[in-house]
């Protein structure tokens, strides 16, 4: 019985653990609702089901301890960089870079399909002409009212 309640608590702790990395996470990248309104819903509703069932992979880069930078990954036929965060005060260190890398080895494609916002896309224009990444298609009002959402890689496999 004794061995048990051991195994239960280190099971609560364990849990506890998760929670709290997700928690750190989801705080490294909670600036994304700016342009994603519904980016918490879909961070605990959708990634974190996914990351535990095998669909979605969260990559971090570490730095003295600390999460310095996030990208999160969807292992399905669409091979899909879903969001990639670097801390600020990394940025323009190859943060990035190593994440796209990254990305790129466990989804098994150099073009991954993505999207950005219309305010952020000049954020990332020159990483993407770096990789060669295609503008397939300009949406407008996907993600908010009046706003563009630039799509690339669409149609790669």
């Amino acid at each position: 019985m004794k061995q048990i309640q051991r195994i239960n608590k280190e099971l609560v702790n364990y849990n506890d653990m998760v929670t709290i990395y997700y928690m750190e996470l989801y705080k490294q990248m909670e600036s994304a609702s700016a342009y994603y309104p519904q980016f918490d819903t879909w961070y605990f509703q959708k990634v974190i089901p996914d990351v535990i069932a095998g669909r979605r992979k969260i990559i971090t880069e570490i730095r003295d301890g600390n999460v310095v930078g996030t990208a999160i990954i969807k292992l399905s036929e669409e091979l899909k960089l879903s969001t990639l965060k670097v801390s600020d005060s990394v940025k323009n260190r190859g943060i990035g870079i190593k994440l796209f890398e990254k990305s790129f080895e466990l989804l098994g494609t150099r073009r991954p399909f993505l999207t950005v916002s219309e305010e952020r896309l000049p954020l990332f224009q020159k990483i993407f002409r770096y990789y060669n990444f295609e503008l397939t298609s300009v949406r407008e009002g996907i993600y908010r009212s009046g706003k563009k959402e630039f799509f690339f890689n669409e149609f790669n496999k």
